[in-house]
Parts: structure tokens; C-alpha cells; sequence
């Protein structure tokens, strides 16, 4: 068998550390975040993070950690147009609201333009987060919490209740709101895993597409009536929708709970198993949680 000479390791080692330095190198266009006066605490020194133009991208050494995203800085208000497609605010409570990919209804609702990203406003923040919450937008404690798991769904770990719902909501012009949700997980277990299904819908396959075309508040809440949306006469009754930050920070404290214990190798494998030794128990615990944004959990099956 024919071994590698010590000079040729000695080579290839050297050839890989200086990829890895030469990884970490910033362009003409790009700057370490710590030194720009628009960057946004990430609450986590793992991941490597770098401004660039108006975004800060932040990049986990591995994708099952936080994954690669971009984030608008602290001086935007979004990326729409050239990022990930956020809308961000930071309430006076602490913790970031957020939209992801927002349509260009709910950017008219907010009194936002639908052709370009903005400029952010500090003292609006309160206000904008305000409204972001009573359109289904969420609040997180951080950044770096909501990557860390938002990432592991993307890559297929069956999360169901553990994870905060997808929440649209349309606001008619003729009274009342329509409001629907959706589990966060991968598609393919409606189909494949029989022993990991969603308390929650899959949003049905047009569903981002008709909302792309809705062009008013009326067409949104027209297509979402098709689609088997929930109308109600007043947002006040929406069980778990917030009508503040404050709810939507005290809507989002189960789920520190449960995001801790998804941490853990064996309770994930443990409450998505499906066999008769099962822990009665644990099978139990499913019931007991409080889902976010799902009247039934909050009213009638509680």
C-alpha cells in the first residue's frame, strides 16, 4: 500500500489552513459586523457574521447550528428586494418581529411601499411591531434561537408543536378577519413518515401563489376563504393571534420550553416515535401543549 510522504502532508495540511483563512477574508464590499455602526446582536459568537451592503449575513460552520442568512442591519428595515426577504422590527420589549417574505398586500397594510426596501426609524419600531403581530407576524427572543431551529426544519427534523405556526391573516374591508394556520414542517410528512403528522395543515399547494396575486386586502381574505381559511367577526376573538407585542411575547413563552427540549437527541426521537412500547406518558405530553394560533387547543379541547 502506498502512504503519503511527510512533505506532501505537510503540503496539504498548509493548503487547507490557508483555505480556511483565506474563507474568513473580506472583500472590498464586505466588513467584520463588530465594526459597523448598523450591526445587530446575533446573542451567539458561533457563527461567523459580516456586513455587506445593507445586510448582515451570518453563516453557522454548520447548517444543522444556525445555517447561512441574511439579515437586514440594524439601519433597514428590510431586505426584500436583496436579502432574505425580511421585514424586521425591534420593539422597546426586547427580541426581534418578523415577517418573512411578506406580500405586497400586507406591505400596503403597513403603510410600507411594495417596490423597494426602507430605510429603518427606531421610534416607529413599537407602532410597526404592533401592527406586524396582528398580521401573524412572530416574535422571537433572538436571532440566533430562531435560526438554530428554523434551520433543522428546513432540514427535515419533524418539529410539529415545538415550533411557533405559520399565521396569514387578512383584514376585508367589510368587517372582521380571516386568519389561517399552518405547520412549519417539511412537506414530505404528509406524505411519507406516517409516525411524525402535524397537529396543523400543510398550507395547501396554491397558497403562496394566490397570495403573491392578491392585489388588494379584499382579494387576500377572498383567497383565503377558498383556500378553507377560519373568518371571525372581530380580531378580539381570534384565540392566540396577538393584538400586542406583549401578547405575542407572553404567546411565544411556551415555546422556550419546548425549543429547549428539542435540543435533546432522545426527546425528539422519543415524541415523534410511533410504537406500542412508547412511554404512555410521553405520548400524553402531546395533548397538554398549547398550540399557537389554534382555537381548539386554546378553547374548545382544553
Amino acid at each position: 500500500m502506498n502512504r503519503a510522504k511527510p512533505t506532501t502532508c505537510i503540503f496539504l495540511l498548509f493548503a487547507l489552513l490557508a483555505g480556511i483563512c483565506s474563507a474568513y477574508e473580506y472583500d472590498e464590499d464586505s466588513r467584520p459586523c463588530e465594526e459597523d455602526k448598523c450591526f445587530v446582536a446575533i446573542h451567539s459568537d458561533v457563527p461567523r457574521c459580516w456586513m455587506q451592503g445593507d445586510n448582515q449575513n451570518i453563516e453557522y460552520m454548520m447548517p444543522m447550528d444556525g445555517g447561512f442568512h441574511r439579515i437586514p442591519n440594524s439601519c433597514r428595515r428590510s431586505n426584500i428586494f436583496g436579502g432574505d426577504g425580511y421585514l424586521v422590527a425591534y420593539p422597546s420589549t426586547g427580541g426581534v418581529v418578523f415577517l418573512e417574505d411578506p406580500s405586497a398586500v400586507d406591505l400596503q397594510y403597513l403603510g410600507l411601499p411594495n417596490t423597494h426596501d426602507t430605510a429603518r426609524s427606531p421610534g416607529e419600531d413599537d407602532d410597526l411591531a404592533t401592527r406586524m403581530v396582528q398580521l401573524g407576524a412572530q416574535w422571537w427572543p433572538n436571532w440566533d434561537l430562531y435560526f438554530r431551529h428554523s434551520s433543522r426544519i428546513h432540514d427535515d427534523i419533524f418539529y410539529d408543536y415545538h415550533f411557533p405556526s405559520k399565521v396569514d391573516v387578512a383584514f376585508p374591508t367589510t368587517g372582521g378577519v380571516w386568519v389561517a394556520n399552518f405547520t412549519q414542517d417539511a412537506s414530505r410528512y404528509r406524505y411519507e413518515d406516517m409516525a411524525c403528522q402535524s397537529w396543523l395543515p400543510h398550507a395547501p399547494y396554491l397558497w403562496d401563489i394566490k397570495m403573491r396575486y392578491a392585489l388588494t386586502m379584499d382579494d387576500k381574505s377572498e383567497m383565503m376563504k377558498d383556500l378553507g381559511a377560519t373568518f371571525y367577526a372581530s380580531v378580539d376573538v381570534v384565540p392566540g393571534l396577538a393584538k400586542t407585542v406583549q401578547e405575542a411575547v407572553s404567546l411565544f413563552e411556551p415555546f422556550k420550553e419546548r425549543l429547549n427540549n428539542m435540543e435533546d437527541d432522545g426527546y425528539r426521537e422519543r415524541f415523534c416515535a410511533n410504537n406500542e412500547d412508547e412511554d404512555k406518558d410521553t405520548v400524553n405530553e402531546k395533548h397538554d401543549k398549547l398550540r399557537w394560533g389554534i382555537g381548539r387547543l386554546f378553547g374548545e379541547l382544553r
